[in-house]
């Protein structure tokens, strides 16, 4: 199914915003493409990227249980992704 909102094209962002992208691709989490969507206004972007990667990636819970938990959520509300 095609984005309904066009992500912003690589060419029309800083190169922090880039760098983002390609980190995410290079993680697999976030979707970069969600990160392109958000970044048609690239503080909104930064601020749940910023988010995302604390709550993700850092506190005292374990990664993988917060992944086992992640796709479990995916489950239980029908989402194949």
């Amino acid at each position: 199914m095609a984005p309904r909102i066009r992500p912003v094209d690589d060419a029309n962002v800083s190169p922090e915003v880039r760098e983002a992208f390609k980190t995410a691709e290079k993680r697999g989490a976030p979707n970069s493409t969600l990160l392109r969507i958000l970044a048609r206004d690239s503080e909104s972007m930064r601020i749940f990227y910023d988010s995302w990667t604390k709550s993700f990636y850092g506190g005292r819970i374990d990664h993988t249980l917060k992944e086992i938990v992640r796709v479990r959520m995916a489950e239980l509300r029908g989402c194949h992704y």
